[in-house]
């Protein structure tokens, strides 16, 4: 038996060890609620963590954004260091992980919390990537569970190791990646035996068509507009030739394979931007590897400058005002329930289409519960109670 297979053999008889001694009824309860309401248990990662930051801190939202926004440094770091491994240049790292921690396109992974389970399949994604590099296949294979776990389409794993060995000139499925295939057979197995309650599936959220392509099409062209552009005429401008056509199609090609996990989906065009945060890793890995070459120093500077500002006033001057807009429905909802004491209220045109949202709201002040909430439209009513009808000119909650 090698070494990588007599580690894992290891760790999972640690764990059955560890089940033996500690599993409870109680245990049982509170884990396995999270296999009746798939797709949850896919974002057991985020999900354990809300819990850990709630116990600590409450619902005070700002330690809850301030946690993610760290897992978004960290994330940029390791980004460097794995730029570091591959491109061995410091420019290439450091201007990687620079624009990486700026860059607007993926900035509702980072600014909404619930898009917390994209940061950390982003963590645990390069944690896989990095261990891989370094030979340590079986926590590659432990950070791919965890990934896994984290958010579905961390399934991109199978394709970036062959990616990376492809850049590294070495064969692209060694013996160590079986490994990556032992979370796998874990995940397709929960995946299955939860296809039929999975929300995302039953209620067509996500649907195998042709759709597919042109949300893939448009999130792609979305992505590279129009910083791709920018650095390849600058390139152009200084070197006085275009680069070379095959890494760059390939870096594209690598990028296309990080949105093909969610290409199904049905409810847009186009990938929201929590939805391309690994993308954006890939994207600006090629940026970082075109901007190296350029060699006029004030070049460098106009773009290194323009992409800065352009990214940091995109995000405080226009995608702040949208999340403010975003929380409005519910921060409304909350100022009244502080307002008020405990009683049956009915809301009329909430903007959010999901009962759970505003029922939720009253997780947040003592003495409100679920089922003093109603939302109209959904078999709701009540004779008398507080009627609130949500005027989205005044962005208000209003008493009929």
């Amino acid at each position: 038996m090698n070494r990588p297979v007599r580690n894992l053999s290891f760790a999972l008889l640690l764990a059955l060890l560890c089940l033996a001694a500690y599993w409870s009824d109680k245990l049982k309860q509170d884990f396995f609620f999270l296999f009746t309401i798939p797709p949850m248990n896919f974002r057991t990662t985020s999900i354990a963590l809300y819990g850990l930051l709630k116990s600590v801190f409450g619902y005070r939202y700002e330690f809850f954004y301030a946690f993610n926004i760290l897992l978004h440094f960290i994330n940029a770091f390791l980004f460097s260091r794995l730029l570091m491994l591959t491109a061995r240049d410091k420019v290439v790292a450091f201007a990687g992980a620079a624009m990486f921690a700026v860059f607007q396109a993926p900035q509702e992974a980072v600014m909404w919390i619930t898009g917390m389970g994209e940061t950390l399949q982003g963590l645990f994604v390069l944690c896989t990537l990095l261990a891989w590099l370094k030979h340590r296949y079986l926590w590659s294979g432990v950070f791919f569970f965890l990934a896994l776990f984290s958010k579905e389409s961390a399934l991109m794993v199978l394709a970036l190791v062959p990616a990376l060995q492809w850049q590294q000139r070495k064969k692209l499925f060694p013996p160590a990646y079986g490994i990556l295939l032992i979370p796998v057979a874990i995940f397709a197995a929960v995946f299955l035996h939860t296809w039929s309650t999975n929300h995302f599936i039953q209620k067509n959220v996500y649907v195998i068509g042709p759709q597919a392509a042109m949300v893939v099409g448009r999130t792609l062209l979305r992505l590279l507009w129009p910083w791709l552009v920018v650095i390849l005429v600058l390139f152009r401008i200084d070197l006085r030739r275009w680069p070379q056509a095959r890494p760059v199609g390939a870096a594209i090609a690598a990028v296309t394979l990080t949105l093909l996990p969610y290409m199904f989906l049905t409810y847009s065009g186009y990938l929201p931007s929590r939805q391309v945060y690994t993308a954006s890793m890939v994207f600006v890995w090629l940026l970082a590897w075109l901007y190296a070459q350029l060699q006029n120093p004030k070049l460098r500077i106009a773009f290194a400058s323009a992409f800065l500002v352009v990214n940091l006033s995109y995000l405080w001057f226009q995608k702040d005002r949208q999340f403010e807009l975003r929380a409005a429905p519910t921060n409304e909802l909350l100022k009244l329930l502080r307002s008020h004491q405990p009683t049956q209220i009915l809301i009329f045109d909430f903007p959010y289409r999901e009962p759970d949202v505003p029922k939720d709201v009253s997780f947040l002040v003592p003495g409100w519960t679920r089922d003093l909430v109603g939302v109209y439209g959904t078999g709701e009513s009540c004779t008398d109670c507080l009627i609130l009808h949500w005027d989205a000119q005044t962005q208000t909650l209003v008493s009929r």
